[in-house]
């Protein structure tokens, strides 16, 4: 199973990651090629509907950039929650799973053009990734786990306002997404009792705003659709975060 989700999505070769999503900001008249590498690039506070509040980093990011084509890079990032306000250890274990960074990631991303006009672009996206998740222990002792996790999406990017003698622009996007998390058997009954699947799938919808390349304000939902018990564990949870780009 692991290695069909590995080439599933690596065979599309088209993505991005959700909260550390890149934005397009070339022009489809005007293209540079360029590679680059970043470290501590971002940080963020998030906050959820299940009662967490975290702050994540960016460790560091590699991207290559082709004129007018791929986008490729691998990302590192780190969250660290400090607020855990909900009584329930598996739907706190159900936040931490679906929150795109987990206490550890790493992820290899792409992003492909499909249609580009002079301030809005559309984008094929996917990603595949590692992710050390916290966790709150059902039983035992054990205070996180691993899952290989996969995005495929579509962005939509429009530019909303722009005074290039200021260096002001402000920037917004729309990114669905249909989601998969792979845990291993012993994992789901330490931290969910056996009740989401080995491979869970489910989606996200992201929206959000960016001012001058440095402030985002972003609302990301997500809903895991095949758990066993969906009153429970299959309950959308919604995330905003605010976002500082050094």
């Amino acid at each position: 199973m692991k290695k069909l989700i590995f080439l599933f999505f690596f065979g599309a070769s088209v993505s991005l990651r959700s909260q550390l999503l890149e934005l397009d900001y070339r022009s489809s008249l005007k293209s540079e090629s360029r590679f680059s590498i970043g470290f501590l690039k971002q940080f963020m506070l998030g906050a959820t509907t299940l009662g967490h509040i975290d702050t994540t980093v960016e460790l560091m990011n590699i991207k290559f950039n082709p004129s007018g084509a791929l986008l490729a890079g691998f990302s590192v990032a780190g969250t660290q929650t400090f607020w855990v306000g909900n009584k329930d250890d598996k739907r706190n274990n159900l936040s931490f799973l679906v929150n795109p960074t987990g206490r550890i990631n790493g992820s290899l991303f792409f992003l492909f053009p499909l249609q580009g006009e002079e301030k809005s672009n559309l984008r094929l996206s996917s990603l595949l990734g590692l992710k050390l998740i916290q966790g709150t222990p059902l039983r035992g002792f054990q205070s996180s786990f691993l899952s290989n996790h996969a995005e495929l999406g579509v962005v939509y990017q429009k530019l909303l306002y722009e005074n290039a003698p200021e260096n002001e622009r402000i920037d917004f996007w729309v990114y669905p997404q249909f989601l998969l998390n792979q845990i291993n058997k012993e994992d789901l009954a330490v931290f969910f009792d056996n009740q989401i699947k080995p491979v869970s799938m489910g989606y996200g919808l992201q929206t959000g705003v960016e001012f001058n390349q440095r402030l985002r304000l972003i609302f990301l939902l997500n809903q895991i659709v095949n758990t066993l018990v969906p009153d429970s564990l299959g309950i959308p949870v919604l995330r905003f975060t605010l976002v500082y780009r050094f």
